[in-house]
């Protein structure tokens, strides 16, 4: 039976917690997703909570339906769930799992792979480039932060409770952080097109003539580039941008060809001595 008056004790919030941390891809599958690990989780838990083992069974079995979402975003249901389960309103808390982990796998998804991970790739790839050993810390924080962000994240859903539902579909604030999380992440990676590809030059042309007068060979360099640069800087980046995009959103070219397309471009430029 249900103990009463009873409140989670913080060596089972931290161990409940832990385990949804580091547990929720457990025994991930197609029928049930993330649910098996999620169970897991909550056992330290319903532990507390209740003193009979087939109460203890039939609570744990409530949370082994459908869950999936955003491993990193679940910390804020998870951690909602555990105070609805101390005050005995598991049912209550599997509503609230059914509606947020749509919500907030949206928002994790794009706030991961919008933001955090192509920006520090971008990084990564500069710092590689100059062969900065930096760039094995800084390929390795997007993971450490969005490991790491779940426990404040759970803790602060626990205080919160059901008024976490507000947050995500009261005020349509979560909405407007996804729209604004994909917009700032496409205008960062736009602003680093130029430096990645600042290297994509066409090579200056060469001529050669002979001196009349003195019979001395001369070199007159034609320099192309310095003259798109002067109509507009990191032209050729630019419209190699440009043409990926018309190419997979216009033309619906898959990226895989549009890849493919692009290095036969390289190929075929870097073979001609063009670039």
């Amino acid at each position: 039976m249900a103990k009463t008056n009873v409140k989670l004790s913080e060596a089972a919030k931290k161990k409940a917690i832990k385990r949804h941390n580091w547990a929720l891809q457990w025994c991930w599958n197609y029928e049930r997703m993330q649910a098996a690990g999620y169970a897991y989780a909550m056992v330290p838990v319903i532990n507390e909570l209740y003193d009979d083992n087939e109460e203890r069974c039939r609570n744990l079995e409530r949370h082994m339906m459908f869950y999936n979402t955003h491993p990193g975003s679940s910390a804020l249901i998870f951690g909602a769930d555990m105070a609805l389960e101390e005050d005995y309103q598991g049912e209550v808390g599997d509503s609230l799992k059914v509606a947020l982990m749509g919500p907030l796998a949206g928002i994790g998804d794009t706030i991961q792979a919008v933001i955090i991970t192509p920006i520090f790739s971008i990084i990564t790839a500069s710092l590689a480039q100059e062969q900065n050993y930096l760039a094995l810390v800084t390929a390795l924080i997007p993971s450490f932060f969005l490991f790491f962000i779940r426990w404040p994240l759970a803790n602060y859903a626990y205080k919160k409770g059901t008024a976490i539902m507000a947050d995500v579909s009261g005020t349509g604030s979560f909405e407007a952080l996804q729209v604004g999380a994909s917009i700032l992440g496409l205008v960062v990676i736009g602003g680093f097109i130029p430096s990645i590809l600042s290297g994509l030059q066409i090579k200056d042309i060469v001529r050669t003539f002979t001196n009349a007068q003195t019979g001395e060979v001369v070199e007159s360099p034609l320099q192309i580039q310095k003259g798109l640069d002067a109509m507009l800087p990191y032209l050729i980046p630019l419209a190699l941008t440009y043409l990926c995009y018309t190419l997979i959103k216009v033309k619906k070219v898959s990226p895989m060809k549009t890849i493919l397309i692009v290095f036969v471009i390289a190929f075929v430029c870097g073979a001609l001595g063009i670039m």
